[in-house]
């Protein structure tokens, strides 16, 4: 037993020693310079005979970091037809005396043969080799995909491409070793170094191979297009959800490409056409900030989804580098919002200049402070969300922050009136009819774009922000931010985006509606109308002209891809009488009225005429103690007040009158609120 006890101590104490000898039991460290791996770059090369190139060495730890000091690197060839230096320069040949001319015969005159070489590369015990494959000079590669190639690659799925090599018409393909292989858009579509290429997002992009510092003719790869976008809200099937103010909703969206094969993670545009009642992210999130309806879109936009160029747009009927829409989801936000009116105009009663701009509150309906403007302005419009608006005048743009009340910046140089607004708010279209021109502010740059466009007067923008179309009565002309302005094959006067943004329609003599994918026409009315206005759920799109109202009761069909299909059924109704020609449409969010706000001569004695969708119905608001010209309004978002500006008449001075839209008897004249000058500009501010 005493024997046993020592043994286990000296045990122990052989243990308490090896342990302290490893520093307490801590982990033992590699050393930093003990080489493990050495790596020469290129791994392999594909040389003519004759050329020269550099190896370059790493001689790395266990951590991939380089050893310092850099062990003796050393190089040798398999094969003497190619020579290595001792500091690693490669000839596909033989190196005179010198090393410096690759010689590419032998010493007896003989051409060197075409073969793959090794060049071992050895440091501190290790090696790697890299393959030299000589051969003729390459002067052509060609690329092709297989002999039956699909019209298109679904998402996901592969299809093998091939490279061959020539010199001087020879086929020399086996001598010249692998490939470089890529594609011109990762994003559309990835290749392997087997030439194995995978479709990854819709759109047309092409396929090199490469060799011996030779590139290919590219071929053409098509990732198939969608040809359906299905919106819907996450977790069921409608296409509508009604919800009050400050409720979250999400929308999620069903891509089905042209083989009716799924496509996940594409690039869709999310757009609302009345943001300022629900606004859509990115990822289909819905926020409602205000009462109202809308009309909510996802849309594949190129070159951001589906992108194509040149000859490969619309390659083979597939719709590569078109625009595909999805069905609209409304959506109806309840409750009541208060909101601002701004009345301002160019001239007062007595013809002298106006530089004042009234807001009037909602809640109170009285005129507030009066904001002074640089200039006389002679149009303003607010941006959909309601966070700037952009004011003509004749000191140039003017921009106006709603939440101080005043113009924070203008820019001189930008002439005209304004127009249009994107639905992001980035871009802001004016014209300048005296002068000719067109202007395109890009707020988030600070800067514009100017065309010699003359006559244009009339302009909206598409709500996913892809394209504007702009109107002069004789030309129709057509703008995106990438291209800038294109003139179309027709005239037309008067303009607006269905809430479906997949068509527009066009006034004048008759109304055509456009397929904006690809500007084609895709429906008509015999009816003149020269301004337009949509109902907010894309079913009405209701028009005014010389001869009176005109309502296109439309529907747009989406599932057909690009071009989408649409059709109307047209009903029309004089107005009341009166002289002068339309120059304003408000349309009530809640699908109840249209109201011509704004003509040119005339009175309103009659009052403002309305139309009634429900029933083809006309008729007028009689007005309180004021019977001048009519000449501007807009509807709050929540549809439950009408506000319009009314010239000077008699005893009468300039006045906004509020019409309450509420009353089931009615609208009915609740408010007057007397201004100084002619209140020619009534904007309600989205909210």
């Amino acid at each position: 037993m005493h024997f046993s006890l020592v043994t286990r101590f000296l045990f122990l104490g052989l243990a308490s020693v090896v342990l302290a000898s490893c520093g307490g039991g801590s982990k033992a460290t590699t050393d930093p310079n003990t080489p493990t791996t050495v790596t020469a770059s290129p791994s392999s090369s594909s040389v003519t005979h004759g050329d020269v190139f550099q190896l370059s060495v790493q001689v790395l730890n266990s951590s991939n970091n380089a050893v310092s000091p850099t062990p003796t690197v050393t190089f040798a060839s398999s094969d003497p037809s190619v020579t290595v230096t001792s500091t690693g320069v490669v000839c596909a040949g033989i190196f005179d005396a010198n090393n410096i001319v690759c010689q590419i015969k032998d010493a007896s005159g003989n051409p060197l043969p075409d073969k793959p070489v090794t060049i071992t590369v050895s440091a501190a015990g290790l090696s790697t080799t890299v393959t030299v494959f000589v051969h003729g000079h390459v002067d052509a590669v060609t690329v092709s995909g297989p002999a039956n190639p699909p019209v298109c690659v679904s998402q996901n799925q592969t299809e093998q491409f091939t490279a061959k090599a020539f010199s001087n018409g020879q086929d020399i393909t086996s001598k010249v070793g692998p490939f470089t292989w890529s594609t011109g858009s990762t994003i559309v579509a990835s290749v392997d170094q087997n030439g194995v290429i995978t479709s990854r997002q819709p759109g047309v992009t092409t396929a090199v191979a490469s060799v011996a510092n030779t590139t290919g003719t590219p071929a053409v790869v098509v990732s198939c297009p969608p040809k359906t976008i299905s919106l819907h809200v996450a977790g069921a099937t409608d296409t509508s959800f009604s919800v009050a103010t400050g409720t979250a909703q999400t929308l999620a969206a069903d891509v089905t490409d042209i083989l009716g094969q799924p496509i996940t993670t594409s690039s869709l545009t999310f757009a609302s056409y009345v943001p300022s009642a629900a606004a859509v992210t990115s990822t289909g999130a819905v926020t409602t900030p205000g009462a109202g309806k809308t009309a909510i879109i996802a849309s594949c936009i190129p070159p951001g989804c589906n992108p194509a160029a040149g000859p490969n747009i619309n390659l083979n009927g597939t719709g590569a580098g078109l625009a595909v829409y999805s069905n609209p989801v409304i959506g109806t936000i309840t409750g009541t919002t208060a909101t601002t009116i701004y009345v301002t105009g160019s001239d007062n009663p007595d013809g002298s200049a106006n530089k004042t701009l009234i807001p009037i509150d909602s809640s109170a309906n009285t005129a507030g402070t009066a904001i002074t403007l640089n200039g006389s302005p002679n149009s303003m419009l607010f941006n959909r969300a309601g966070t700037k608006a952009y004011i003509g005048s004749t000191v140039g743009m003017l921009i106006f922050d709603p939440g101080t009340n005043a113009v924070t910046a203008s820019a001189s140089g930008i002439t005209g009136v304004v127009l249009a607004v994107s639905n992001d708010g980035n871009k802001v279209v004016l014209s300048d009819t005296a002068a000719g021109k067109v202007f395109v502010f890009d707020a988030s740059a600070n800067s514009a774009q100017v065309f010699d466009v003359a006559g244009v007067t009339a302009a909206d923008f598409a709500s996913d922000n892809s394209k504007a179309y702009l109107t002069s009565g004789s030309a129709v002309y057509e703008y995106s931010p990438g291209a800038g302005v294109k003139t179309l094959s027709f005239a037309a006067d008067g303009v607006a985006f269905t809430p479906q943004t997949a068509v527009a329609y066009f006034g004048g003599s008759s109304i055509l509606g456009l397929a904006v994918c690809t500007d084609n026409r895709v429906d008509n009315a015999a009816a003149v109308a020269n301004i337009l206005a949509p109902t907010p759920d894309g079913t009405h799109m209701v028009g005014a002209g010389v001869a009176g109202w005109t309502d296109l009761s439309y529907s747009v069909n989406n599932a057909t891809g690009c071009p989408p299909s649409a059709s109307n059924t047209l009903r029309t109704a004089g107005f009341p009488a009166f002289v002068g020609t339309p120059t304003a449409i408000a349309v009530a969010s809640d699908d109840s009225n249209a109201f011509l706000v704004g003509y040119s001569g005339g009175s309103v004695a009659t009052g403002i005429p309305f139309y009634h969708f429900a029933d083809a119905n006309t008729g007028s608001v009689s007005l309180t103690g004021s019977g001048g010209a009519l000449l501007s309004g807009g509807i709050t978002q929540d549809a439950h007040s009408l506000y319009v500006g009314v010239g000077a008449n008699g005893g009468a001075g300039p006045q906004v009158h509020r019409i309450d839209l509420t009353p089931a008897s009615g609208p009915v004249d609740a408010n007057q609120i007397s201004v100084t000058f002619n209140p020619r500009i009534v904007v309600v501010r989205p909210k």
